[in-house]
């Protein structure tokens, strides 16, 4: 019983963390381009029961926008994590948009210049089979999200 309260006082602790330093990382980035500084705000991709999924960092100055997932996680034979930027709701865009999937080496990496990335509000991973020809994200699928903070969700 003790241990099982350690382990939730500590998992809490850790998401608390995480935000906290979140909230405190988003500065000026000096590899911005003539439009201005990138942004950046690091965290952690939670999964269901609040497990660590992986790690990501997002920069941005609202036009070049750089991604950048890191996962210990490997999906089932046959299928394939992929990432995705969603606007809540699709509030703003009307569509998700995908940044590709995750390398066998539990990375992704996304570096575009986008018309204005702040609409979206989440970074969430699916998993989705491997060769999917349906451009839309498996809803049902879904494995872990991250909650973009300002300047993300405009």
């Amino acid at each position: 019983m003790k241990l099982a309260l350690v382990a939730v006082t500590v998992t809490f602790g850790v998401i608390a963390g995480i935000f906290l330093l979140n909230s405190q990382a988003m500065q000026a980035n000096a590899q911005g381009n003539v439009t201005g500084p990138l942004l950046s705000q690091s965290g952690a991709l939670i999964g269901y029961g609040g497990k660590i999924f992986g790690l990501v960092d997002i920069s941005t100055n609202d036009h070049k926008t750089k991604v950048n997932v890191a996962s210990d996680f490997v999906p089932p034979s046959g299928k394939v994590f992929e990432v995705w930027m969603v606007d809540g709701n699709y509030a703003a865009s009307g569509y998700p948009l995908t940044l590709g999937q995750i390398s066998p080496d539990g990375t992704l990496t996304y570096n575009e210049n986008l018309v204005y990335s702040p609409t979206y509000t989440d970074l969430i991973v699916t998993l989705e089979p491997q060769n999917d020809k349906d451009p839309k994200p498996a809803w049902s699928q879904s494995v872990a999200a991250y909650w973009m903070m300002p300047p993300f969700g405009q």
